[in-house]
């Protein structure tokens, strides 16, 4: 075979296995799997997820989920889990979350109370008492930083309480696997890596039950007075996190307060307006924009600053 020859061959050669590896990579991607320009957006940090100057902290934490959020536990406490360390933790230091609403904040209190950085040999006094919104944001900001996507998402945990029937008012994180084409669920405040959706109550759920008055003998804990005004802060709040604003959960939006008695003080206007957000909320990949836009549009949906 002449040199010509064999160079064409090579050629071919090549353009075929680059077709092979192309389809083949095509064929495992679930029918259902998200366009990639929606996952990338969830590379992007928010205000609060920014670490800011402080990003080359990231540069030598472990690769793992689980190593990652074992570690984030050794820097962060939540307020439930206070008693375990009352004797160490000052009382005004009981909830430190308003002071610290942002990652970079929290990075800069971590290494004021111990200057080694985010390690495992952080004792209980130097760590903050933070709720689990601030757990999730910062595994967000770590996985951002590696290019990793990750969203937070607003819902009610089933495995907090220690009860079948007890739904608690709680923030997670999904992160992309690309290698399963898929988010996953991870909790980096209770450590729970890959688990069941089926453990966590997302917020278009609970909005569905209370419409349908199909909310059954479960008790839904949160700092409001009624299930159905957590709610309506709940989709609130995860529809923020999803089109990348994260608001923090202690400010909420005007619809919120309209509700006293429950759903019923509400128009059929913004039930409807409601009802949509559910059913973004329910395949969030497919209407990325959708929720964006309704968000932006309605008014009763702006989180108001303290």
């Amino acid at each position: 075979m002449s040199s010509k020859n064999l160079i064409f061959f090579i050629v071919i050669l090549m353009i075929i296995l680059l077709f092979f590896m192309t389809f083949s990579c095509e064929a495992r991607k679930p029918d259902n799997a998200p366009l990639d320009s929606t996952v990338n957006k969830y590379h992007q940090f928010s205000q609060y997820t920014d670490p800011g100057e402080l990003a080359d902290l990231y540069k030598t934490l472990p690769e793992s989920l689980d190593e990652l959020c074992a570690l984030i536990k050794k820097q962060l406490i939540h307020p439930f889990d206070l008693e375990k360390y009352a004797d160490v933790i000052p009382k005004n230091r009981a909830y430190e979350d308003r002071e610290l609403p942002s990652v970079s904040l929290m990075l800069k209190e971590l290494l004021k109370r111990n200057e080694n950085g985010l390690v495992a040999s952080r004792k209980p006094e130097e760590r903050l008492v933070v709720a689990c919104v601030h757990h999730s944001m910062l595994l967000a900001s770590i996985l951002r930083f590696r290019g990793i996507p990750v969203r937070i998402r607003a819902g009610h945990a089933k495995y907090i309480g220690g009860q079948n029937g007890i739904r608690v008012t709680h923030a997670i994180c999904e992160v992309w696997a690309d290698e399963d084409s898929k988010w996953i669920l991870v909790d980096p405040d209770r450590q729970r890596i890959n688990f069941p959706r089926h453990e966590f109550e997302f917020s278009y759920e609970t909005w569905n039950h209370l419409r349908n008055s199909n909310l059954g003998n479960e008790q839904y804990i949160s700092r409001y007075k009624s299930v159905d005004q957590a709610t309506v802060h709940v989709i609130c709040l995860d529809l923020s996190y999803l089109i990348g604003k994260e608001e923090p959960y202690w400010l909420d939006p005007p619809i919120v307060y309209q509700v006293t008695k429950g759903i019923s003080d509400l128009s059929e206007a913004e039930l409807q307006v409601l009802d949509k957000i559910a059913a973004y909320l329910k395949e969030p990949d497919d209407h990325l924009d959708e929720m964006t836009s309704v968000q932006e549009k309605t008014p009763f949906l702006h989180f108001k600053r303290d």
